[in-house]
């Protein structure tokens, strides 16, 4: 049944959820964001006024009748504070407060994620930061920047409300403009308009990065260039500041500690010359890098003339200029450079790979006609020795060589002098006369023109197909009969050119023979094959066969590969050299490029010390950053102790030694020792409580993990002092954290403190009279509880703990001395001396008596005289005492 109280009740809850509907009618005034740890006051107030009262808990007790209460709060995590409204007996409606703890990380620590060192150019790295004790997570944003720069950021999602550990990673990829870049990370704490502006941040140190490109290595030059018989000098600096120091001889005994040595030599006497320079990390192998050293001699003389032939040149004919070069060095950076009058007309170049002086021929070949009478040829030796080499390059030239042209007494000329024609296509020439004639006409096995008494006729053929085709001659009657031959040349140019390596495996140190096949070329002593080894021109083929008709045509190159030029890329290109009459530019044709795999032995190139992560793999040895190097690819094992280990067992935190490692291929192996450091996150082997004495400093913890970890203990949430001796008072309870760049661990103990009994009196020193009471008070702490007696002339007169009293209740004469209260635990003891004296009273009444006496004495003898006086003069009236108090009636005056 509803009775008229609950009636009330469910009349009251009603008309709230009318006015509110679901929300309590409470409102905060609070900071939205409070730092850890710090103190914040917050009111809870309500609008309405029919209510009973509020409060802090929900206690109906505790409620104040009030628009407004107050409390004083300490931001802490996991706190949940509420405040309750009633408006009747039954259950309060509530708000919860709501506020953002927030705490600026302990610390910000980058490093290379399993990696220690230089870095090579071009490998993929990964950087981590690690911001340890913040909160909130979700409001954490970590800055990545290289210098001055932001390259990323990274935000989080872990909504945990206490402090927490979070790690950020960066992967980059540094080049060698990257050497010695610093990056940092920044830990940014964004929480909004109601937070510290700006937001609270806290940045790492910076990691300064070595990136290695090869070896670490630079020379002033890239390629050295002398005269022989001249002096030069060549640095070679160190590209890293983490190095041991540097030398030109494999020689640890000769290493300078300097960024930079030199190198010179006063007069270069030699033809062939390599210089290395070693860099030293450690007390292994070291890395070098070696300079080329080209020794160039200019020619002694540069001679021309003509072969086989002296005297007058005959128009048409054709005849062969020569140059000669004689001791010039290298062969190979020589071009003979032809000139007719000021104008280039040819050049030669040569695949001499002697490094010592040598004299070479080249040759031209000329038809002269005869307004090249007079005509001055000359040839120029070119040393083209690249950037290096000096500029302009040297150039010797031959004296000029004149020529006389002559043409026999036939007054005609043909244009062209020669006809070059490429098979099938059609050709011309034209005849003329410079004389009245009898008859002008050309004689061919194909296309002939008859007699004729025109002063020009022209020879034409609409296809020419006849690869022994005679030369067609103009002929004139004029006196007599004389004739002009019209060289004719038929080209082709190939249907393919190929290239191929004659072995299938090319090994290092080796000579081995590349093949250039060239199909259906014509004519084949027009042709010149030109190899290149990228885009560089190594060599130059020229043919002699004769042959006019479509030809195939085989060039080899002779190379000696090294290492370096594993995967180099060689290509051939054929060229039709026709002459001036022939096509401009010449026809080229080139091949598909050929890659060439060489095979060498294994190279360790760095033994720098390693430190894996626990569970990483041998098999995980960045081997892939070109510190190993080999072809085929090396197969690597391990050594531990001289024994070999299971390259794909994971590491433990006992692996960490030195451990040998050997890369093997076919062609021989390479070894050296390199220190492992197998790294962890930190481990924590701590009791649960401890027992440490006063002043004591002590590690409660085994702390294991690598690299060392970071000690912090906190009290209360506060960091504190790292064992830095325990006071007497700071029992209670402790968390220790580890942490190092891979984690972080925490653990609870209790440490009770244990100290020796300390002693308190309000006073020690009593001085009193006899009979009256004394209580002797002395009070104790210490740890263990201590045990305490009194001693009074050497025996014990009370025991008890932690409070022992002496109470005398009548002092005499006897009790007084010296009282010691003496406490006494496991730890050590302590006195405290109390002195009571009794003061002697006998003095005083003597005192009295002197004094009291004589007063009495003196009062009575007054009191006697004038009763002796009223006596005889005068009468008392007795009744009239009080308090047997004598007042006089009468004296017997007036």
């Amino acid at each position: 049944m509803l009775t008229m109280p609950r009636l009330q009740q469910f009349i009251a809850l009603l008309l709230i959820t009318l006015a509110y509907g679901d929300d309590c009618p409470i409102s905060f005034n609070i900071p939205e964001v409070v730092e850890y740890g710090a103190s914040f006051s917050v009111n809870c107030s309500t609008n309405v006024t029919d209510h009973l009262g509020l409060s802090w808990e929900p206690n109906k007790e505790a409620a104040e009748k009030t628009g407004e209460i107050s409390k004083t709060l300490v931001g802490e995590w996991e706190s949940e504070f509420s405040c309750y409204i009633y408006f009747n007996e039954t259950q309060p409606c509530s708000q919860n407060l709501s506020v953002t703890i927030y705490k600026t990380p302990d610390s910000v620590s980058i490093s290379a994620l399993n990696h220690i060192g230089p870095m090579i150019e071009g490998i993929q790295y990964e950087l981590q930061c690690d911001v340890y004790n913040v909160a909130p997570a979700q409001s954490l944003t970590v800055n990545w920047y290289k210098g001055k720069t932001l390259v990323n950021q990274t935000s989080f999602t872990d909504t945990s409300k206490s402090s927490v550990n979070m790690t950020s990673n960066l992967l980059i990829q540094p080049d060698r403009t990257d050497n010695e870049a610093q990056y940092r990370c920044e830990a940014a704490l964004n929480l909004g308009e109601e937070g510290p502006q700006p937001p609270p941040t806290v940045t790492s140190e910076p990691l300064s990065i070595t990136v290695e490109y090869d070896c670490p290595i630079s020379f002033n030059f890239s390629e050295v260039v002398v005269e022989y018989g001249t002096s030069f000098s060549v640095n070679c600096s160190a590209e890293t500041t983490k190095y041991l120091g540097l030398s030109w001889e494999l020689n640890e005994e000769t290493v300078e500690i300097t960024s930079e040595i030199s190198k010179t030599v006063d007069q270069m006497t030699e033809w062939e010359g390599k210089f290395s320079c070693y860099i030293y990390f450690n007390n292994t192998q070291p890395c070098s890098r070696t300079v080329s050293v080209t020794i160039y001699k200019t020619p002694d003389s540069v001679s021309i003339s003509t072969v086989n032939h002296t005297g007058p040149m005959t128009v048409g004919k054709q005849y062969e200029l020569q140059c000669d070069v004689h001791n010039v060095a290298p062969a190979q950076s020589l071009t003979v450079k032809w000139y007719k009058g000021e104008t280039l007309v040819n050049q030669t170049s040569f695949t001499d790979t002697s490094k010592s002086p040598v004299s070479k021929t080249s040759k031209l070949l000329i038809h002269p006609n005869r307004n090249d009478d007079r005509a001055q040829y000359r040839c120029e030796a070119e040393l083209n020795l690249g950037e290096e080499g000096p500029q302009p390059p040297p150039k010797n030239k031959s004296k000029p060589l004149s020529i006389t042209v002559q043409y026999g007494g036939c007054p005609i000329e043909l244009k062209p002098r020669r006809a070059v024609v490429k098979y099938g296509s059609s050709v011309s020439a034209d005849c003329k006369s410079f004389v009245p004639h009898d008859g002008i006409g050309w004689e061919a096995t194909v296309g002939g023109v008859p007699l004729s008494k025109a002063s020009l006729i022209t020879w034409r053929v609409s296809q020419l197909t006849d690869w022994e085709i005679q030369p067609p001659f103009c002929y004139i009657n004029y006196k007599q009969q004389c004739e002009v031959a019209l060289p004719v040349t038929i080209y082709k140019t190939p249907d393919s050119v190929s290239i191929s390596a004659v072995d299938q495996i090319i090994k290092e140190g080796n000579q081995y023979e590349l093949q250039c096949d060239i199909y259906n070329v014509a004519p084949a002593e027009s042709l010149t094959v030109n190899w290149y080894k990228g885009e560089t021109l190594v060599n130059q083929t020229n043919f002699t066969d004769t042959t006019k008709s479509p030809v195939n045509i085989t060039s080899y190159l002779l190379i000696h590969p090294v290492r370096a030029d594993n995967g180099a890329q060689f290509r051939c290109e054929t060229e039709l050299n026709l002459g001036e009459e022939g096509p401009q530019p010449p026809p080229k044709n080139t091949s598909e490029p050929l890659s060439i795999p060489v095979h060498y032995a294994p190279e360790i190139k760095s033994c720098q010390p390693w430190s894996p992560k626990k569970g990483s793999t041998l098999d995980s040895y960045p081997k892939h950053l070109h510190s190993v190097v080999g072809n085929p690819h090396p197969s690597i094992s391990w050594k531990h102790n001289s024994s070999p280990v299971n390259a794909s067992a994971p590491l433990t935190e006992t692996d960490s030694g030195q451990y040998e490692i050997t890369a093997s291929n076919h062609y021989g192996e390479s070894n050296c020792t390199i220190s492992i450091t197998v790294e962890y996150s930190p481990e924590l082997i701590c009791g649960e409580s401890y027992e440490v004495k006063e002043k004591t400093v002590f590690s409660p913890c085994d702390v294991e993990g690598e690299p060392k970890p970071e000690l912090s203990l906190y009290k209360e949430g506060k960091r504190i002092q790292l064992f830095n001796g325990f006071r007497w008072n700071d029992s209670g309870l402790y968390q220790l954290t580890a942490r190092n760049k891979h984690g972080s661990v925490n653990k609870s103990l209790t440490i009770n403190v244990q100290y020796a009994p300390r002693l308190f009196a309000s006073q020690q020193d009593f001085v009193v009279a006899k009979d009256y009471r004394i209580i002797l008070q002395c009070n104790s702490s210490g740890n263990p509880e201590p045990e305490m007696w009194w001693s009074f002339n050497n025996k014990n007169i009370s025991t008890g703990r932690r409070y022992i009293t002496v109470n005398i209740e009548k002092a005499t004469s006897t009790s007084a001395g010296n009282y010691t209260c003496i406490a006494r635990n496991e730890i050590g003891r302590q006195e405290k001396v109390f002195t009571v004296k009794i003061k002697d009273n006998s003095r005083s009444y003597l005192l009295i008596a002197v004094v009291v006496i004589p007063l009495l004495v003196l009062l009575l003898t007054c009191l006697l005289f004038l009763w002796r006086r009223q006596r005889a003069s005068g009468r008392y009236d007795v009744t009239t005492l009080k308090s047997n108090e004598m007042v006089p009636l009468s004296n017997g005056g007036t």
